[in-house]
C-alpha cells in the first residue's frame, strides 16, 4: 500500500532549526479512496498530542521584548502548504485576524456615524457585523485560489491574503456625505449643525460602488506590468499619501470627542454617557490611552503582541473607558447575540458624481492589491517576478475586483486586500494558509456575533478616534513608501510638486473650490456635474491623482543624463540610530 502522509504533518525550513516527527497512520485503513484515507487520519489525528501542540517553541510568540534581558528566540518557518500543528494553527490564525480587525471595523463606523451618513448605532452595528462576514468569505477566496475554467487566469491568490474594508472608498463617500449635507441633498437638524440620518445618499455610495466595479473587474484581466507603467508608484504613493492624510482629520476628530454639534459649539458637551466638552481632557487622556499602548507593544511586546498591538491597544482603550463611565453598555445589551447579511438594507442608486470618483478609487485598490500580493510572495519566500507571480498579482486582483464589486450588493462597502497581513508573515515566519483559513473563520465569527460589533459602536469616539488616527498615519506612511520607489528625476520631482501643490491645497484649505459654480437652475445633470467637480477639486488625493496621470502621460521621459540625485547622501541619511538594541524577533 502505498505510503499516506498523515494531515497532521509538520514540514518546515531547514533553516528554522527544528525538528518535528511526522505521525505516519498507513496500517488498517483497507482498500480505500485516498480521500476517505484523508478524513480517517485527520479523525484519528485530534486524538494526538503531537498533532495538537507539535514541537513548537510558543514562548517565542508570548515572551515580552525587554531590552538587555530577552535572548532573541528563532521562530522556525512555515511555507505556504506546509501543515501546522492544530493549536498552533489558531493562534496563529488569530493573530492575523487580530492584527487587522481594527482597520476592518473603522470604515463602516465612520460611514455609518455622525461623521458620515448618522444611520444610528443599530446601523453600525449591523454594518460592522455584515463587513466582518464578507471580508471573511473575500478572505477564503483569495487564500484558496481558483482557476477559471478553461483559461490561463485564475481567482485569487493562493497566499494568506487578508481582505478588509477599505479606506479609499471610505475617503471618497465621506466626502461625498460632506458635500450632500452642505447642499441640502442630505437632511440636517433645525440648528442646522447636527446631521440627521441619510440612508439614501448611503445607498447611493453603495450602488454607484457595484456598478463602477466593472471597471476593476476589467482592470484584473490587463498584465500588472501595464497597470503599473499607467500608475506607476509615483501616483499611487502620493495617492495613498493624501488618503491616509485627509483622514486623520476624521480620526482626530473623533479623539477630541466626536463629530457631533459640539465640535463648533464648544459651549455645549458632546452626547454620550459621561459627557464632556469637545476637546476635553478626559476625551484626549482616552484616546491617548490607545495610542500609547500601541508605541509601547511595539517597544517591548513579543511577537503575538506586535502584530496585534492596534486591537490591543483598542482594547486597552475600551477598559479604561468602561472603567471611567464612558462606555455606552446599553449599546450592547439591546444588540442581537446573533447576525448576518441583509438583516438591514439601502435602496441601491447610482450618482453621476461619483463615477469618476470611484473609478480614482478602484485605480487605488487595483494598485495596491498588486503591491500587497507582492508583498505576501516575498514574506512567504515565493517568487515575486515570472509567469507563477504574475498569475497570482493577476488573481488576486480579480478576486478583490469581484468581491468588492458584489460587496454592494451585500450591504457592505467595498474591500481591498490589507497589507498589514505581510507584516505578520514577516514576523511569525508563518505563511502556511491552514492559518489563514483559521482566520477567515474567526472573522466570520466575530461578524454573526453581533455583542461583537456592538462593542466597537458602545466605544467613546475619543476611544476610537486614538486608535483610527494611527490607522489612518500608517495609511499615510504606506504612500511614502510606495513613493520611495520612484526614481526621482526632474521629471517625477515636477510631476510630484505639481501634485502636491493642490493635494496640500484642498486638504489644508477644504472647501477653496466650493463658490465657483453659482448655477441654481433645476438641470439635475448640470447640478451632478458641478457636485463631480468640486468633489474631485476638493478631496485632495483626487486632484493629486488626476494631476499626476495627467502630467506623467504627457511630459516627455527622462533624458539620460537626468538621473535620480541624493542617493548617497539618502544611504547616509537614513541610517537607523536608536539607543535600544535590536528588536527581537
Amino acid at each position: 500500500m502505498p505510503h499516506v502522509e498523515s494531515q497532521s504533518t509538520i514540514d518546515k525550513d531547514a533553516r528554522g532549526g527544528v525538528q518535528v516527527r511526522t505521525l505516519d497512520y498507513t496500517t488498517g485503513l483497507g482498500l480505500v479512496s485516498e480521500r476517505k484515507i484523508r478524513i480517517k487520519l485527520a479523525i484519528k489525528s485530534l486524538g494526538s498530542r503531537e498533532a495538537w501542540f507539535g514541537e513548537y517553541d510558543y514562548a517565542s510568540l508570548f515572551i515580552p521584548n525587554v531590552p538587555f534581558l530577552v535572548k532573541k528566540r528563532e521562530l522556525p518557518f512555515y511555507g505556504v502548504n506546509d501543515k501546522l500543528p492544530y493549536m498552533l494553527m489558531t493562534i496563529l490564525g488569530l493573530q492575523h485576524a487580530l492584527a487587522m480587525v481594527g482597520g476592518l471595523i473603522t470604515p463602516p463606523l465612520l460611514l455609518a456615524g455622525p461623521a458620515g451618513a448618522n444611520l444610528g448605532s443599530e446601523a453600525q452595528q449591523y454594518l460592522v457585523s455584515a463587513s466582518l462576514i464578507w471580508c471573511a468569505l473575500g478572505t477564503t477566496v483569495q487564500i484558496s485560489r481558483f482557476r477559471l475554467f478553461k483559461t490561463k487566469y485564475y481567482l485569487g491568490t493562493g497566499l494568506i491574503s487578508v481582505t478588509g474594508t477599505s479606506f479609499a472608498f471610505t475617503n471618497v463617500a465621506l466626502a461625498y456625505l460632506s458635500q450632500s449635507y452642505s447642499n441640502g441633498t442630505c437632511p440636517i437638524s433645525a440648528d442646522g449643525k447636527t446631521r440627521l440620518p441619510c440612508p439614501d445618499e448611503f445607498g447611493a455610495i453603495l450602488g454607484t460602488a457595484t456598478l463602477t466595479g466593472i471597471y476593476a473587474i476589467a482592470l484584473a484581466f490587463v498584465p500588472p506590468k501595464t497597470i503599473r507603467k499607467l500608475f506607476p508608484p509615483l501616483i499611487t504613493g502620493t495617492m495613498l499619501l493624501f488618503i491616509g492624510a485627509a483622514l486623520v482629520q476624521s480620526g482626530i476628530t473623533n479623539w477630541a470627542g466626536g463629530s457631533g454639534s459640539c465640535t463648533t459649539d464648544h459651549t455645549i458637551k458632546c452626547s454620550g454617557p459621561n459627557p464632556q466638552y469637545w476637546g476635553s481632557g478626559s476625551y484626549l487622556g482616552l484616546g491617548f490611552s490607545s495610542f500609547i499602548v500601541i508605541v509601547l507593544l511595539e517597544i517591548f511586546g513579543s511577537a503575538f503582541m506586535k502584530s496585534s498591538s492596534v486591537f490591543m491597544g483598542l482594547i486597552v482603550g475600551f477598559v479604561i473607558a468602561a472603567a471611567t463611565g464612558y462606555f455606552n453598555g446599553a449599546v450592547i445589551s439591546s444588540a442581537p447575540v446573533g447576525t448576518f447579511l441583509w438583516l438591514s438594507t439601502w435602496r441601491l442608486s447610482i450618482r453621476g458624481q461619483l463615477v469618476l470618483p470611484m473609478v480614482a478609487s478602484w485605480t487605488v485598490m487595483v494598485c495596491e492589491t498588486i503591491g500587497n500580493v507582492t508583498a505576501s510572495s516575498d514574506v512567504s519566500h515565493l517568487e515575486i517576478a515570472g509567469e507563477t507571480f504574475m498569475q497570482r498579482v493577476q488573481g488576486g486582483v480579480l478576486a478583490d475586483a469581484i468581491s468588492a464589486t458584489i460587496a454592494g450588493l451585500a450591504t457592505v462597502p467595498p474591500l481591498t486586500t490589507f497589507s498589514q497581513n505581510a507584516g505578520v508573515i514577516a514576523l511569525t515566519r508563518n505563511a502556511s494558509r491552514s492559518s489563514g483559513y483559521v482566520c477567515a473563520f474567526i472573522l466570520f465569527l466575530m461578524g454573526i456575533f453581533g455583542k461583537f460589533g456592538a462593542v466597537f459602536v458602545a466605544a467613546p469616539p475619543s476611544t476610537i478616534g486614538g486608535f483610527t488616527t494611527f490607522l489612518f498615519g500608517s495609511v499615510a506612511v504606506s504612500g511614502i513608501r510606495v513613493l520611495a520607489y520612484a526614481k526621482w528625476t526632474r521629471r517625477d520631482r515636477f510631476i510630484a510638486t505639481a501634485s502636491f501643490a493642490l493635494g496640500l491645497a484642498a486638504l489644508c484649505v477644504p472647501n477653496w473650490f466650493s463658490f465657483i459654480f453659482t448655477y441654481e437652475g433645476n438641470n439635475p445633470g448640470l447640478l451632478g456635474f458641478f457636485q463631480a467637480v468640486v468633489l474631485i477639486v476638493e478631496e485632495p488625493y483626487l486632484i493629486a491623482a488626476v494631476v499626476g496621470v495627467f502630467l506623467n502621460a504627457t511630459l516627455p521621459n527622462a533624458t539620460p543624463d537626468d538621473r535620480p540625485e541624493g542617493e548617497a547622501e539618502g544611504t547616509v541619511w537614513n541610517e537607523p540610530a536608536t539607543v535600544l538594541p535590536p528588536l527581537q524577533s
